[in-house]
């Protein structure tokens, strides 16, 4: 019989330690830990671009009204003794290089060979407030903070932050959350491959997008907003855009207190619920959920479920000509009409009742199944649709309390 021998699992192991900096406590491996911290500065002209870069270790940079770029870097290095960590810590040279208008802060560091040793550099970054900065760091978060100009951070893995900041953002990081305060530019973007997004008080265009986790947003003004999740919920309040492009492939959406030109709300897998929104049109749908409307403004919607009840209350300020498209495969319809509504209605169930509280005049058969007539004359169309389920279209003033 051959002998099977099972190297991969080893060799994916070692590789880790290399990637990782070997940075893991394993018995005695890196017991001795030695810190060494070193202070740089350099003069910086306004409107100047920083470069910090680090494979192991955080970045914090902030802006101040200060004329020179004041770099405070620790330096921590684990190896099995003491000596050798305090002799590796002293070969490490904090380097701030200028080129142009760039000034880029790196580290010259030793080779290890070994295994069971590691090199952490974290820097803590002051700069004039009108500065450009770019940050990386391939493990460890990244903090961005009183900056007037534009401010890029990434990280393979750790939490990334921006606050107070004036000028485009782009975020990303690949494990870890993002978090936007007091942020205004043209261009904010940000994206994690899995951790949560939050953003607060925002202007400008934007656009979030994570693959695992949930976004939040508060306080959102000026141009587009777009956000995405692969696998989270999305909950958004306080919004005055252009077009709104919401969209989950599992999880619910939450949105109130909307203004704008287009709402696109989507749910692969889950239930959306909207309060207060206003806008030119709405398209609002989820495969598995129910969509829950309430306060909704608009001349034009679809809402559309693949297995869920749909509740619409339009408001007093929808024209009375909306045109709507409700649909719902398996679940009832409930449909509160704007004031003096005045066009078609179309409504058919397979397997449900009908009820109007409207006086609509009947045109064609009249059956249990299906209701086709007008309200009035005007150009609004209502066609509300189930499968399985009832249809119900009500006055704003005779709305059930439950």
């Amino acid at each position: 019989m051959k002998k099977k021998y099972y190297l991969i699992p080893v060799l994916g192991f070692c590789l880790l330690l290399v990637v990782t900096g070997c940075d893991i406590q394993l018995g005695n491996w890196g017991r001795a830990k030695y810190e060494r911290t070193v202070q740089k500065q350099f003069p910086l002209d306004t409107g100047s671009t920083v470069i910090a870069q680090t494979s192991s270790g955080s970045i914090t940079v902030t802006g101040a009204d200060v004329t020179d770029c004041n770099v405070v870097a620790e330096i921590r290095v684990r190896a099995l003794t003491e000596e050798e960590a305090k002799e590796t810590a002293e070969q490490v040279e904090i380097i701030l290089e200028q080129v142009g208008n760039t000034l880029t802060v790196k580290a010259k560091k030793p080779l290890i060979k070994k295994l069971k040793r590691s090199i952490t550099i974290s820097y803590d970054i002051t700069v004039p407030r009108k500065t450009n900065v770019e940050c990386a760091s391939s493990y460890g978060p990244v903090k961005l903070s009183n900056i007037l100009g534009s401010a890029k951070g990434k990280s393979s893995s750790g939490s990334i932050s921006a606050e107070d900041i004036q000028g485009s953002v782009h975020l990303d990081t690949s494990y870890g959350s993002v978090t936007c305060v007091n942020v205004s530019g043209d261009n904010i973007k940000a994206k994690s491959s899995s951790g949560s997004i939050k953003a607060q008080n925002i202007k400008g265009s934007v656009d979030l997008d994570t693959s695992y986790g949930s976004i939040t947003c508060e306080d959102i003004s000026g141009g587009d907003l777009k956000l995405r999740t692969s696998s989270g919920k999305i909950k958004l309040s306080k919004a005055s855009c252009g077009d709104f492009n919401l969209h989950t492939s599992y999880g619910s959406i939450r949105a109130e207190e909307l203004t704008g030109k287009v709402l696109k709300l989507h749910s692969g897998s889950g239930g959306i619920d909207v309060t207060q929104a206003s806008a030119d049109s709405a398209d609002i749908s989820t495969s598995y959920g129910r969509i829950t409307c309430r306060k909704l403004t608009t001349a034009d919607l679809t809402a559309k479920s693949g297995s869920g009840n749909i509740n619409i209350a339009c408001s007093d300020s929808t024209s009375p000509e909306i045109r709507a498209n409700v649909v719902t495969s398996y679940g009832s319809v409930d449909f509160e009409a704007p004031p003096d509504f005045a066009g078609s209605v179309d409504m058919a169930t397979s397997y449900g009742s009908i009820s109007t509280d409207l006086p609509i005049t009947i045109s064609g058969e009249i059956s249990k199944k299906k209701l086709a007539g007008t309200i009035g004359q005007g150009n609004g169309k209502l066609y509300l649709k189930t499968s399985s389920g009832s249809i119900k279209i009500r006055w704003p003033d005779k709305q059930e309390v439950n």
